[in-house]
């Protein structure tokens, strides 16, 4: 199983049967990563874009990094804090966008910060991966934070959102 560790914390990246039970089944899912099971249930809007992750997966079984879930582990507790995810492979300009949540209990506390930075950094290394991008509610402070300490900076917006970006150096 492919993993990315920091100093606090595990990124999963679920294959395609773990991504199913994580929709379906969220203790099995838990169980087969070998993490604390919990009795975290998944809002219908979440499930719904899941289902739409699974189905990509499953056509493209090479490249489901770029469309799973990643389970955000904390070693301390071995227990699923959140989650995190890119919006597919990188685009013909070399763009990819990241995704990410936390639960509430974990929010601010740096876990998201030390999250999106390795998931970042693993991107960079990707080959055709020029730049990550991501969209925020203008409202959501901490998420600004948390791409700002990344170096991203606004490039668009909306009425209701930011768009930041940053480059491969």
């Amino acid at each position: 199983m492919f993993i990315l560790e920091t100093n606090k914390l595990k990124l999963i990246p679920l294959d395609a049967h773990n991504l199913r039970y994580s929709i379906e089944d969220r203790r099995k899912m838990e169980r087969n990563l070998g993490v604390k099971i919990t009795d975290t249930e998944l809002e219908e809007p979440v499930k719904e874009a899941m289902r739409t992750s699974l189905k990509i997966v499953l056509e493209n079984k090479k490249d489901y990094l770029w469309f799973t879930n990643w389970e955000i582990v904390l070693k301390k507790e071995n227990r699923i804090i959140g989650g995190l995810c890119f919006k597919g492979r990188p685009d013909e300009q070399g763009r990819v966008e990241i995704g990410y949540g936390m639960q509430d209990e974990y929010r601010c506390k740096g876990y998201t910060t030390e999250a999106v930075k390795e998931l970042i950094n693993w991107a960079f290394i990707q080959e055709k991966v020029l730049s990550v991008i991501a969209e925020t509610e203008k409202d959501n402070l901490p998420s600004h934070r948390v791409l700002e300490k990344m170096g991203m900076q606004k490039y668009q917006e909306n009425d209701k959102m930011f768009w930041l970006k940053i480059n491969k150096i």
